[in-house]
This record gives structure tokens, sequence and C-alpha cells, in this order.
């Protein structure tokens, strides 16, 4: 039986799979962080704040992409933080361009609902992150 957060962490990729932001919502802390890795590398942002926060990076999602999928490889309960391993599946939506890409994701949820989490572009880079080795 998976630990309370590995469970959160499983029910968060499923509503993003599902472009469901109330679902993930519904396990956000309401001053929650998430810092994508787009927009925290790529154009600089801080990341999304709070639950509207978090509805405003899925609407994000959805104007530049017209699929993303994440499918996770591994899941490592860390205490109150999850490290994810994966791949990101995504189609441009003025390309039309596909992508598949590795990532990886670290989640805080001390009380049992995100409280911060991370996407990062790499594996290594989310094991560091994590204070872990490959």
């Amino acid at each position: 039986m998976a630990s309370p957060n590995v469970e959160l962490f499983e029910v968060g990729v499923d509503a993003y799979n599902a472009r469901d932001p109330e679902a993930f919502v519904a396990r956000c802390e309401p001053d929650c962080e998430w810092h994508p890795f787009l927009s925290s590398r790529v154009e600089g942002t801080p990341g999304y704040r709070g639950h509207d926060g978090i509805r405003a990076w899925f609407r994000d999602i959805d104007s530049m992409f017209t699929q993303m999928r994440a499918d996770v490889r591994e899941v490592r309960d860390l205490g109150d933080r999850v490290l994810g391993l994966g791949t990101i599946q995504a189609r441009g939506r003025e390309s039309g361009a596909e992508v598949s890409s590795p990532i990886g994701w670290l989640i805080e949820a001390p009380e049992g609902e995100l409280r911060r989490g991370w996407a990062y572009a790499s594996h290594e880079e989310a094991l560091a992150a994590a204070g872990l080795e490959g």
C-alpha cells in the first residue's frame, strides 16, 4: 500500500493527465506553490501560487499544447517529500511538433496536501534537488 504522500503524488499526476485542475487543486494547500520547469527555468517566472495559480498553470499549458501527458517510471517516498521520475510527452499547439522528454518532480506535502512542488528537465536535476544521487 502506498504512503499518503505517494498517493497524493499519483492523484496529482492523474489529475494532470486528465486535464482536471479542480482534482489537482483539491489536494493542494490554499497557499501552495508550483514551479514547472518551463516557466521557472526557461521563462524566468517564479511559478504559480495558490489554487488560482494552479488553475492558471493548467490554462497556460492548454494554451501551448494540444496534448500533454506525464508518464511516471519511478516514485520514491522521502517522508514529507516525494520524488517522481518519468517522461513528459507533448504536442505543440501552433507547431504540431511532438516532444518526449525526461522529467523529474519533487513535492513537499508535510500535512498531506501539496505545499510546494518543482518539476525538473532531467532526472539528475530532480535527484540533486532531493539530495540524492542516481
